[in-house]
């Protein structure tokens, strides 16, 4: 029969079944008999049908309507846990997947196996991290069959996640999907289950086709990495450096059917949106010193209008982070640590070294501001050669669209962007804010025309219809911070700066970057935001 099969594998055959599953609500297990393998069914206790919290809006004004007039809600879903060539496989049915416990498996088994055995020419879906200004998660579907590039992955700014294309394998069926999961739909008897599994680990091992070696350009970092950079974490968690660390969904969500977020499986209060401080205030209110085994054992449930949590990921899973320790760059992302190939690095700091320093850096006094505005005033009250015009937005395109075209000029000819540097996203958006500006400014003679609206008199441009010589202009990202520059910027800000410099050069303009030294009060002030009060 053809059945659909989310195939998870273990890290450990020997761990305990307990370990991998939550057994509380789990009826007594049904052994199958199969050569050369063994196989168990777990299947969840069948619970009472309880009316959907929706119905209360109703039956609050009408108290006589009777509940099977609604119909009622229940939940059924097992797990198949077959041990075969020394290894173990889950594979979850209906709402079994809520019994494992993700901290077990083979994280990206399901990737891995599917770009091993995806005809490269014929992907209709994938998931992606980007590290592009906002890191967002997002889908990319074609109504045929492409090559992977049709779908608008970047190399190297992103991070596959999940792919779905065709099977180059008859066995596996004709559609298969990787994630930590590996997605089929096989024709299958339960018998000739293992043989499968056996076939599927051997295309797992196999090496990455030409065609997707770019993946390795960010490759899992080994267990001695790991301990070293959970151990980072937690310190940055705790201390609250939360610069370069964030936490978000790790996996693209169905806003339709869910309302928020919630760390406790029965608790009422939702959040509908996610911060590092709400975890640190989870974690206060229990009284308990953050680890990582209780981030790992500590979930963020995902609600419905019922309240009922209708997914669930660990709180490890749902942290983000971009570290650099010693001369490597790593990334987390869904739980795991991810290393940047030396390789790869060399080549972005190579392309670092040529970006030259702007010559007026001695021109910027120490950032001892709240405020990037408060700053910017400051160095034009401080010096005259400069023009301030930070929050000067020009509404231009459509919609409500307004554009900063940057924060300060200097005698006539720097436009400079000033950020002070509080993690990856704001540099991102530093760079697209540089970007837009200098192309619409030799591009676009209606927009020149708005800014020379905002300009003072002795730097107006003499005809704004006249396309200016982007030659004669330099485009300056300042940046306050106490780091080296470009050199400890994160691994994908220094893509992002590299990609720009290079778009921007091309318009013609000259490009430098700029230290600003950061007063040390301010950083603190910056680093450390108030908690709130506990009673």
């Amino acid at each position: 029969m053809k059945i659909k099969l989310s195939i998870y594998k273990t890290k450990k055959i020997n761990d305990d079944i307990d370990q991998v599953l939550n057994l509380e609500k789990v009826q007594k297990p049904i052994e199958f008999e199969m050569d050369d393998a063994r196989a168990y069914l777990f299947a969840k206790q069948i619970s009472d049908p309880v009316l959907p919290e929706w119905t209360t809006l109703f039956t609050s004004q009408k108290a006589d309507i009777k509940p099977d007039f609604f119909g009622m809600n229940s939940s059924t879903g097992a797990v198949l846990v077959v041990e075969v060539d020394n290894s173990r496989y889950l594979i979850p049915f209906g709402t079994g997947h809520h019994l494992i416990n993700d901290s077990c498996i083979v994280k990206g088994f399901g990737l891995k196996t599917t770009l091993k055995c995806i005809e490269h020419k014929k992907i209709r879906s994938l998931d992606k991290g980007s590290h592009n200004e906002t890191n967002l998660l997002t889908r990319s579907q074609s109504s045929k069959e492409v090559d992977i590039y049709n779908l608008k992955i970047d190399s190297e700014m992103d991070i596959l996640t999940t792919l779905t294309g065709t099977s180059t394998e008859d066995v596996l069926g004709n559609k298969i999907t990787g994630k930590d999961a590996f997605v089929i739909m096989p024709d299958i008897e339960l018998k000739a289950i293992p043989e499968l599994l056996s076939k599927i680990n051997s295309i797992y091992l196999l090496p990455l086709p030409e065609e997707f070696e770019w993946v390795n350009n960010i490759k899992e970092a080994d267990e001695e990495e790991i301990e070293i950079l959970d151990l980072i974490l937690i310190e940055k968690i705790k201390s609250r450096e939360f610069d370069d660390v964030w936490i978000g969904e790790p996996e693209i969500v169905d806003w339709e059917n869910q309302i928020g977020y919630c760390f406790e499986k029965r608790q009422r209060f939702v959040h509908e949106n996610l911060s590092v401080e709400q975890v640190c205030d989870f974690f206060d209110s229990k009284n308990t010193e953050i680890t990582i085994d209780d981030l790992k054992k500590n979930c963020l449930h995902v609600l419905n209008a019922d309240f009922e949590s209708i997914k669930k990921w660990s709180l490890y899973r749902c942290f983000y982070a971009e570290i650099k320790e010693g001369d490597q760059n790593y990334i987390l992302r869904d739980s795991i640590w991810y290393v940047a190939d030396r390789k790869f690095v060399t080549t972005i700091d190579d392309e670092m070294k040529k970006i030259l320093h702007y010559e007026e850096s001695d021109k910027f006094p120490v950032y001892s501001y709240k405020r990037e505005e408060d700053y910017n005033k400051n160095v034009c009250l401080g010096d005259t050669s400069f023009t301030h015009m930070d929050q000067k937005f020009i509404h231009h395109g459509g919609g409500k669209s307004k554009i900063e075209f940057c924060d300060l000029i200097k005698d006539a000819s720097d436009f400079i962007h000033v950020k002070y540097y509080s993690g990856s996203q704001s540099m991102s958006h530093l760079f697209s804010q540089g970007f837009v500006g200098s192309e619409l400014f030799i591009s676009d003679s209606e927009f020149r025309g708005k800014l020379n609206e905002k300009l003072p008199d002795h730097i107006k441009l003499a005809d704004h219809v006249k396309r200016p010589d982007a030659k004669n202009y330099k485009l300056v990202f300042a940046i306050a911070t106490n780091k080296k520059l470009p050199e400890d910027l994160p691994l994908f800000s220094k893509i992002n700066l590299k990609n720009f410099h290079k778009s921007i050069r091309n318009f013609g303009y000259e490009v430098r970057i700029c230290k600003i030294d950061v007063d040390p009060n301010i950083y603190k002030r910056k680093l450390c935001k108030p908690q709130k009060n506990k009673l």
